[in-house]
């Protein structure tokens, strides 16, 4: 398959990529979910018929449902996109995970007040009082949307009295909540570590040994100087140009270096 050929053959940009170029990426395979859009329509189907802040009263039904969905749609989407970039920018930065929490909650709500009110005023016209909206709307919009992240964040966040074999890898905590899930593969890719989940993948800035210590306790093994796998992510083993690969269960093809060949025998890797 062209698309998942060796190494995923980097796409080449990938690998220079910078804190806006991943977010962007990480925001489109998200909105690429069939789960996420369902999410949205039934929270803004829900929100349009009951219709809140007068638009009940003032609005029809279907006019108030197309404005919810798409206000909803967007809100997400800026919210996202924000809390996103914000954890990839700062995340490294903002060690104690409460003010991680309130950075990355916090802030994405500026733009979406702004957001709010253009649509109010384009919809409804704006008014003398448009600049009290505007003002309410910053201080609602922004705690909104850290409630959100607080509650994602915990619903995330395993339970203290889950047995240490549920216990999930630290790594995955230097990745967007929506990209965590079972740990597949680690791939250098310059200053970065490709980090790939079943989820998708992100670049995280650390060493490859150190983003190593950090997949326990996932059973996995060094393949490559560039590259680590986890153990029950192989499906397959075969040979290109004549050398080892291994083909993961999302279809990328990993590199097998000759001086890692015993180990990965050993492992059963290799037929």
């Amino acid at each position: 398959m062209p698309g998942q050929t060796l190494l995923r053959e980097w796409d080449c940009h990938h690998v220079n990529d910078g804190p806006l170029q991943s977010t962007l990426r990480e925001t489109q395979a998200h909105f690429s979910s069939p789960r996420t859009w369902i999410a949205i329509l039934i929270v803004g189907v829900l929100i349009g018929l009951t219709g809140p802040f007068n638009t009940f009263q003032y609005i029809a039904l279907l006019p108030r449902l197309a404005y919810w969905l798409v206000l909803c749609a967007a809100c997400y989407a800026i919210g996202f996109f924000g809390a996103t970039g914000l954890e990839t920018w700062l995340g490294p930065h903002l060690r104690p995970r409460w003010l991680r929490l309130l950075v990355t909650g916090l802030l994405p709500g500026i733009p979406i007040a702004f957001f709010v009110h253009l649509t109010n005023g384009l919809s409804f016209g704006f008014t003398e009082n448009g600049l009290i909206g505007l003002v309410t709307l910053l201080i609602y919009c922004p705690l909104i949307a850290l409630g959100i992240t607080v509650a994602s964040a915990l619903a995330a966040t395993p339970a203290a009295s889950a047995p240490s074999t549920l216990q999930t890898p630290a790594l995955l905590d230097r990745l967007p909540r929506p990209l965590r899930g079972r740990l597949l593969h680690l791939a250098v890719a310059d200053h970065y570590v490709d980090v790939t989940t079943e989820r998708g993948h992100a670049l995280v800035l650390i060493r490859l040994s150190d983003a190593m210590r950090e997949t326990a306790p996932v059973e996995g093994l060094q393949v490559h100087r560039s590259h680590w796998v986890a153990l029950d992510a192989v499906r397959r083993s075969s040979r290109q140009a004549g050398k080892p690969v291994l083909e993961l269960d999302n279809g990328v093809l990993v590199p097998v270096s000759r001086s890692f060949l015993p180990a990965v025998r050993a492992a059963g890797l290799l037929g």
